[in-house]
């Protein structure tokens, strides 16, 4: 059970990167920023399900370790983000080719 916690705050952390982009759609310079948004909300998230039910998050055993176990979920959900949309072009591309 204390394994679901990361996927969980990787997928919350995308959906905001997702609502963020659309907030500001008009403003793609503000992009830039959605990396250290997801990645402060996982380690918001880290915390507050420490803070509930600590044996949820892996084996941490303090706030500190679980906000940084928040942090690199919700960088993951970049790192996400960058993979999809790399596969979605990548297909894209070769069936423009044909």
């Amino acid at each position: 059970m204390e394994f679901t916690s990361v996927p969980i705050i990787v997928i919350i952390c995308y959906m905001i990167g997702e609502i963020y982009k659309v907030i500001f759609k008009s403003k793609e310079s503000l992009y830039k920023l959605i990396p250290i948004v997801v990645s402060i909300t996982g380690g918001i998230i880290g915390i507050l399900i420490f803070l509930t039910n600590p044996e949820l998050i892996l084996n941490v055993t303090n706030v500190w370790t679980a906000s940084v176990v928040g942090i690199v979920s919700g960088a993951s959900a970049t790192t996400t983000n960058q993979i999809v949309k790399q596969l979605f072009k990548k297909s894209n591309e070769v069936n423009n080719h044909e």
